[in-house]
């Protein structure tokens, strides 16, 4: 179940990326005419962060920590108590999933358009 609600906030986070992509890499190949390494390392860049922020701010409405407290309290059991550092682990592994995930969205969204974009024009 977490799996497919992960896809599916992959999916939108694509779907709200994907144009924001194609559009800086319009105007990169515009510009530069040879500069799809860069925009495709942007893209992931880019769809990591987007991710990662998405997914930390749809946590559990019950987790009133700061990100900065989740990331000490997931290795700080003697502070926080196991429950707290357990679920501090599990939220920072959902969330870096996340950032993985969509960057290789991102920049497989980035890459594709690089291509359709490389292609020669017939007509």
């Amino acid at each position: 179940m977490v799996l497919v609600q992960l896809l599916l906030l992959g999916s939108l986070i694509l779907i709200i990326t994907a144009p924001i992509v194609f559009l800086v890499l319009a105007f990169v190949h515009l510009r530069t005419r040879s500069r799809g390494r860069e925009v495709i390392a942007l893209a992931f860049v880019l769809g990591s962060c987007a991710g990662g922020f998405l997914v930390w701010n749809l946590a559990p409405s019950g987790w009133s920590m700061s990100f900065w407290t989740t990331l000490q309290a997931s290795v700080n059991a003697e502070k926080y108590g196991h429950p707290i550092e357990h679920a501090a682990e599990n939220i920072l592994v959902v969330v870096t999933f996340a950032s993985v995930l969509c960057g290789l969205l991102s920049a497989s969204a980035a890459a594709f358009g690089a291509k359709l974009l490389a292609r020669p024009k017939h007509g």
